[in-house]
């Protein structure tokens, strides 16, 4: 057959006595081989980028969930650190209260702030570990918060946390003014104390008590103004608060006294000294030597302490005011 232009013919030898191999390809055939085989190439090409493609998407995929499970177990510590925080506000709300007993102070209303008022939006406390709000719920939540900002959903745990910390900051602006007030009171009632009789000036048995007796020295009845207090002569006596001397003088009566003025209208007196150890205008703190057990005056009938308390120049009876 005579050669044709619209095919190709393969010759193989096969050897030098066995007749040669011939193989007849129309032209459009191998162009179609051709071209099939080109595109099973690109195809297959395609293929392998897509593969590429995707497993490094899918990597992108899991470092984000585990960057997501990061941030769910952030936001979850972060939710329960703001419920131990809750739960120290309250605490510290229950001392306040407690305080504010102490110190005399309206615990429904200070300075124009209710302390005890109650409303406001309210959120659950306790936050579920295992269980998950239903489809239902969650989607309804969703839609709330994509109304309120577009483009950025917020979970239930999110929503929490921020409700949790408007209830913190209100609390903590209470609480502040709250202990500033409670700091100005222990200032006021620290310095009273202070000034408030509150041990024994001289230790020793109660010879005589305060109120109604038979006068030792009258037989008749008369009112005692203050406390007999026995001691050895010579022993020590001392200042049951801090004050200042406003007399250190001799009484008929009393012999050697001394009269002290603590402020907030309490005055205590001291008589029958043996010695004065302190004088007119000088300054004293509670536990501090003022004189010693004597048995002068002449309404003494041996060595005690006449130990005397006045409030706002009203004589008061001083064991209310011992504490020791």
């Amino acid at each position: 057959m005579p050669p044709s232009d619209d095919a190709y013919t393969i010759v193989i030898f096969r050897g030098v006595t066995a007749n040669p191999f011939r193989i007849r390809l129309r032209k459009v055939m191998l162009k179609r081989v051709l071209l099939t085989t080109v595109a099973l190439f690109v195809m297959q090409v395609g293929i392998m980028v897509h593969y590429v493609v995707q497993m490094d998407q899918v990597v992108e995929l899991n470092g984000l969930r585990e960057a997501m499970d990061r941030y769910r177990n952030q936001t979850v510590a972060f939710s329960e650190a703001i419920d131990d925080m809750r739960q120290r506000m309250l605490s510290m709300q229950e001392l306040h209260r407690k305080f504010q007993t102490m110190f005399g102070l309206d615990t429904e209303q200070i300075d124009g702030v209710g302390v005890n008022g109650r409303g406001g939006e309210e959120f659950p406390y306790d936050v579920p570990s295992s269980s998950t709000p239903s489809r239902v719920s969650q989607n309804a939540r969703a839609d709330e918060s994509v109304n309120r900002n577009p483009g950025f959903p917020k979970t239930t745990l999110v929503i929490k946390i921020e409700k949790g910390l408007a209830w913190l900051d209100r609390q903590t602006l209470r609480e502040q003014h709250i202990l500033a007030r409670l700091q100005e009171t222990a200032g006021e009632r620290a310095e009273q104390w202070a000034a408030t009789p509150s041990i024994w000036p001289v230790k020793g048995p109660i010879t005589s008590k305060f109120g109604p007796r038979l006068s030792p020295f009258t037989g008749k009845k008369a009112f005692h103004s203050g406390l007999d207090i026995g001691a050895a002569l010579g022993k020590k006596v001392r200042a049951p608060a801090k004050g200042r001397v406003v007399v250190a003088g001799y009484d008929t009566r009393m012999g050697r006294f001394i009269r002290i003025n603590h402020g907030h209208g309490i005055q205590t007196t001291y008589g029958h000294l043996l010695k004065r150890s302190v004088k007119y205008g000088q300054k004293v703190r509670r536990g501090d030597l003022i004189g010693l057990v004597g048995s002068t005056g002449r309404f003494s009938t041996g060595p005690h302490l006449h130990y005397q308390i006045a409030i706002h120049n009203k004589v008061v009876n001083p064991r209310q005011y011992i504490l020791d």
